[in-house]
C-alpha cells in the first residue's frame, strides 16, 4: 500500500483547522468587545449590564483602575497588560493564516516563545519585586508581544485534540515555524 500524498494528509488538518481558527477569531472579537463594552455601558447608566461584564472579567484580571485604560471616564474591564495580551492574541490570530496556513500544524520554535515571553516576564518581575512600576502603555505593549504567540499554541493544540478525538493521524506533526 502506498503512502497518501501530502495533499491527502493535509485535508483532515485543513478541515479541522479552519473551523477552530474561525471560532477562535469570533471568540477573540467578542471577548475584546465585551472589555470595551463594560465602561461604555457604565457611562450610559446601564449599571446592571456593566456590572455583569466587569464581574465576568474579575476572575481573570485584578481590574485595578490605576493599571487600566479608561473609556468614557470608566476603566476597561481588564487592566492594560491583559488588554495587551488579548489584543496581541487577536493580532496573532489575524496573522495565523499567513504565517501557518491551514494545511499543516506544528508549534512555533521554543526560542520564539521565550523571546516574546521575555518582555512581559521582566516587566512583571520588576513590578512584583518593587523595582519599578511600569506605565500602562508599557504593560500593554509587553502583553501584546506575548499575546502574539499564543494563538499558534492554542489553534495547534485544539486542532490536534480534534484530530486525535476523531481517530485521524496528525499530519506534519512536530514541524516548527
Amino acid at each position: 500500500m502506498s503512502e497518501p500524498s501530502a495533499t491527502a494528509r493535509e485535508r483532515p488538518v485543513r478541515r479541522a483547522a479552519l473551523p477552530v481558527f474561525v471560532l477562535a477569531l469570533a471568540a477573540s472579537l467578542a471577548w475584546l468587545s465585551a472589555i470595551l463594552l463594560a465602561p461604555y455601558l457604565r457611562s450610559r447608566g446601564d449599571a446592571a449590564a456593566s456590572s455583569f461584564l466587569y464581574a465576568v472579567f474579575a476572575p481573570v484580571c485584578h481590574q485595578i483602575p490605576s493599571r487600566s485604560f479608561f473609556v468614557r471616564g470608566f476603566p476597561l474591564a481588564v487592566c492594560a497588560r491583559c488588554l495587551g495580551i488579548y489584543a496581541g492574541a487577536l493580532a496573532g490570530l489575524l496573522a495565523y493564516p499567513f504565517v501557518r496556513g491551514f494545511s499543516r500544524i506544528g508549534l512555533p520554535a521554543g526560542r520564539l516563545f521565550l523571546l516574546l515571553s521575555l518582555p512581559i516576564s521582566l516587566d512583571f518581575a520588576g513590578g512584583a519585586f518593587g523595582l519599578w512600576s511600569s506605565p500602562n502603555g508599557l504593560r500593554a505593549a509587553t502583553g501584546f508581544a506575548w499575546g502574539l504567540i499564543l494563538p499558534f499554541y492554542f489553534v495547534t493544540g485544539v486542532v490536534e485534540l480534534v484530530l486525535w478525538r476523531s481517530g485521524r493521524p496528525l499530519a506534519n506533526r512536530g514541524e516548527k515555524t
